[in-house]
């Protein structure tokens, strides 16, 4: 069996009263809404990266660098968001399940603002430092606070990539009412007692994985399984699967579910990101 540890994350707080906007800023349906380039009425859910606005202009970007940045609005009760960099909006209308396109920034501080799609008042608007390699800003937690706050989390990627007939992946726990995880595909551990917001190390398993369970965090990592999801990983990349949703879901919540999204590729394939679903039970 193969483990591995806990990679503590950065966490980048919001100002509380920016939670009362982003609250009042929701669906009155409930209903996500649509991102950049797809088309009105999809019932299906997000399987491609956002784009940046068509609006924008090459000389409207903030500078290109070594910094590469993506963005995943991974918290299940807020409402679509606008994403803007250093005052120039990137993203638009992004629906939870959603992970960008890497955009390319200069290292160093950047301004992240983060507003509900149709609203006026941002509800993260911070000054992020940015290292040159690939970073997720994940908008995770939820606008009411019941299980989690909140916030936007950093996380490093990694761009390393392995050989052929092989997938180096890693989880990242999303799951505003779930304790503690491990994650597992058959004997490998890909997550070993994550809690909420905190990212495993990657590991290498074999592309052909088809299934990845979620389990209660156990000695063992052995506990039977509260939701196993299908997932269709890509050969000669490296990966980030990200646990998000609800375990308990009530009304239109959304369910518990697998977003996997491309970090790197080995190869001439087509990035994007792929949702697994599974029927989940109590913890």
């Amino acid at each position: 069996m193969q483990r591995n540890s806990k990679t503590r994350r950065g966490v980048l707080t919001a100002a509380g009263g920016a939670l009362v906007a982003l609250a009042g800023c929701s669906n009155s349906d409930g209903q996500s809404g649509t991102p950049t380039g797809t088309e009105p009425g999809d019932t299906e859910p997000m399987t491609e990266t956002a784009e940046p606005t068509e609006t924008e202009t090459e000389s409207d970007m903030p500078p290109a660098g070594d910094a590469m940045l993506r963005v995943a609005h991974l918290a299940p009760d807020a409402p679509n968001v606008d994403v803007a960099v250093d005052g120039t909006t990137v993203l638009t209308d992004v629906p939870f399940e959603t992970v960008s396109d890497y955009l390319s920034l200069t290292t160093g501080e950047h301004q992240i603002t983060v507003t509900p799609t149709g609203g006026s008042e941002a509800v993260f608007d911070e000054t992020v430092p940015l290292e040159s390699g690939p970073q997720t800003a994940a908008a995770i937690g939820e606008v009411s606070g019941e299980n989690q706050a909140f916030t936007v989390t950093l996380l490093t990627d990694d761009d390393t990539t392995p050989e052929t007939g092989s997938t180096r992946v890693r989880a990242v726990h999303t799951i505003p009412d779930a304790p503690a995880v491990d994650v597992t595909s058959g004997e490998t551990v890909i997550a070993d007692g994550i809690a909420f917001g905190e990212a495993s190390d990657y590991v290498t398993v074999p592309s052909e994985v088809g299934s990845v369970e979620l389990r209660p965090e156990s000695p063992g990592n052995d506990d039977e399984p509260v939701g196993t999801f299908s997932v269709d990983l890509t050969d000669m990349a490296t990966q980030t699967v990200f646990a998000a949703g609800y375990l308990e879901p009530s009304g239109n919540q959304s369910g518990a579910q697998l977003i996997v999204a491309t970090d790197a590729e080995g190869s001439s394939m087509t990035t994007g990101t792929e949702t697994g679903t599974a029927t989940a039970t109590e913890m």
